[in-house]
């Protein structure tokens, strides 16, 4: 009787321990923990500190957003504890889920970062994004198991990710790489039905055609390929870490500048650049060069030739020289009638970057007194306007600057081979080799005008 009564009690006395070790391990909370560093954005620390704190609160959702900003500035060791917190104590949400995996995946713990990722796709859908962090839960895996040299692997992850167009895009380089490209071409050819400017894919295609060896058709994807721009974004961990780095320091500051922005208030507008600058105690941190040029930008809307000049002397005491500070210093020459002084500033921000805007600036400098030199100017920005409008896919509305460019710029080649593009793209295939004939006679060596003219003469030989 005696032993029962002591067996019993011990059993109960286990239970309460086992009770009370589970209360503890729901109530007890952990202390977050931020780098100890001087950082050149005085904002940041301050910024994950307020986050830290919420998290010791306990306040819901508080663990995730501190590993967020914690991720955003690239602290991902102590971003793994925050979100490692965020599991533990939340229900487990996709936000924080990816978090932990991909602090892992930066820190080159490929396995433990693929447990989780693949954790990432068992959770419920419960906001916009979720979808997509799912997708670039499966891609990161497929990226992780080529980091392996694990092909077969990497192939699996990209062959269930097919609603993912980097994935797709993975998928079929390595065939391609494989010597498999007859397999990759209908994967390519499907993305191109939906994004038929991708640059990534256009190139993928001349590859692949090329590696079959019909030339033909491999030629007419290269052509492709410069009229294409980047339309997939390949890497994850930009497209993830971007938003997060808003979340503190300037940058958090800058999100809130493009709102202003947006509302066309200018005098709230300079008023935020100021205190920008007033927050960040004016130190030199390369997020901050856009709210520079916009502060610069505000004194010559305002005619405030001092300012303008105080702005451009500090920006110079940092070592900073470029095409904007340039042009923006000739701009307050322009304003003060020093016309001179203008136009140098403006040639050296020229040398640097050439644009439409100075080049018309310094044509009106020139004017009728040197027609030379003003056609040569209102020549370069028709070509610039004309290359622009290809670049939007505007093609026949590039071929009225591009004319206007060859008759100013009579001993130019450039406007010739570019009204033959617009033309070959066009289908405008005789039109396209008269182009191609006149840039030769002014480049005999020109090697992409020579290729595209024995291309089309081929073309119309077989008709």
């Amino acid at each position: 009787m005696t032993f029962a009564i002591r067996l019993l009690t011990a059993l109960v006395l286990i239970e309460l321990a086992v009770a009370a070790m589970f209360l503890a391990s729901r109530t007890w909370r952990a202390v977050p923990v931020i780098p100890n560093q001087q950082l050149a954005d005085p904002l940041i620390m301050p910024d994950l500190q307020q986050l830290a704190q919420a998290a010791a609160l306990g306040t819901e959702g508080a663990w995730t957003q501190l590993g967020s900003g914690l991720v955003g500035k690239g602290f991902y060791a102590h971003a793994e504890l925050a979100f490692r917190e965020a599991v533990r104590q939340d229900r487990p949400t996709l936000p924080a889920q990816f978090g932990l995996a991909f602090s892992l995946d930066r820190m080159g713990r490929l396995s433990e970062s693929d447990q989780e990722y693949a954790r990432v796709a068992t959770l419920p859908q419960t906001a916009p994004g979720d979808e997509l962090t799912q997708y670039i839960a499966l891609y990161a895996q497929g990226k992780n198991a080529l980091r392996s040299e694990d092909q077969t692997s990497a192939i699996a992850f990209f062959r269930q990710n097919t609603n993912f167009t980097a994935a797709v895009y993975q998928h079929a380089k390595i065939l391609v790489r494989s010597d498999r490209a007859e397999e990759a071409l209908p994967l390519i050819n499907e993305v191109l039905s939906i994004l038929p400017y991708s640059l990534e894919f256009h190139f993928l295609r001349y590859r692949a055609l090329k590696t079959l060896g019909r030339e033909t058709e491999a030629f007419q994807a290269a052509a492709m390929v410069e009229r294409s721009a980047h339309l997939v974004s390949l890497n994850y961990s930009t497209q993830y870490v971007t938003p997060l780095d808003r979340t503190t320091g300037a940058a958090r500051l800058l999100g809130q500048l493009t709102e202003i922005a947006g509302n066309n208030d200018l005098a709230r507008f300079d008023q935020q650049l100021r205190e920008i600058k007033r927050l960040t105690d004016d130190q030199p941190i390369f997020a901050l060069k856009v709210v520079d040029q916009q502060l610069l930008q505000a004194a010559i809307r305002k005619s405030d030739a001092q300012q303008a000049r105080e702005t451009i002397a500090k920006l110079r005491q940092r070592g900073m020289e470029n095409e904007w500070i340039l042009e923006a210093e000739g701009d307050i020459w322009q304003r003060e009638g020093e016309a001179d002084k203008a136009a140098k500033a403006w040639q050296r921000a020229l040398l640097l970057t050439p644009n439409v805007s100075l080049h018309r600036k310094l044509a009106a400098y020139y004017g009728d007194d040197h027609p030379q030199d003003r056609d040569y100017h209102l020549g370069h920005a028709a070509l610039l306007d004309g290359i622009a409008a290809y670049r939007k896919n505007q093609l026949a509305a590039a071929l009225q600057p591009l004319r206007l460019a060859t008759e100013l710029l009579a001993d130019q080649p450039t406007p010739w081979y570019y009204i033959g593009e617009m033309h070959f793209h066009l289908g405008q295939n005789r039109q396209a080799i008269g182009a191609y004939q006149k840039c030769i006679a002014l480049a005999p060596n020109h090697s992409r005008a020579l290729a595209k003219l024995d291309y089309l003469k081929a073309t119309e030989k077989s008709k």
